[in-house]
């Protein structure tokens, strides 16, 4: 399923305080820095999506695969903790390498995601890379 990316979600990586400073901070224009960031970031996965094409996308670009959530705000995290000069810790940097990672292999069609659809169902066309592209053998089908 496909979800829209909030701050709620940016806080399941940085703490609260952490937010609230780079919203104090503030962007030039007066507007919400974090609302700014996240939309950088989906926009920046969605890139690393569409890369792979044959993922359908979501039209409206607010809205990211669920499973690509935390990776995104991994990612949004180091953006901010950089832009605040403060430097990422070993978690921290690790944690933003395997999303980069993560994103490469999904824009190389090594790593896959569920298509976007209306309804919020699965895909049946999106299937791990790994899956059979047959049936298997049932007892009725060895008898013909």
């Amino acid at each position: 399923m496909w979800v829209e990316v909030t701050e709620s979600d940016l806080a399941a990586v940085l703490s609260q305080s952490e937010i609230d400073a780079f919203r104090q901070d503030g962007s030039l224009d007066g507007s919400d820095s974090v609302a700014h960031i996240l939309r950088l970031t989906v926009s920046t996965v969605r890139s690393y999506i569409s890369c792979n094409g044959s993922v359908k996308m979501e039209p409206f670009g607010k809205c990211l695969p669920e499973g690509l959530v935390i990776p995104a705000m991994d990612y949004a995290a180091a953006k901010i903790l950089k832009r605040m000069n403060v430097p990422l810790n070993e978690d921290r940097r690790e944690a933003l390498r395997r999303a980069e990672e993560i994103f490469a292999k999904i824009a190389s069609g090594i790593m896959s995601v569920e298509s976007w659809t209306a309804d919020g169902s699965t895909d049946d066309l999106t299937r791990p890379a790994t899956s059979p592209a047959f049936s298997a053998p049932t007892p009725e089908r060895l008898l013909d």
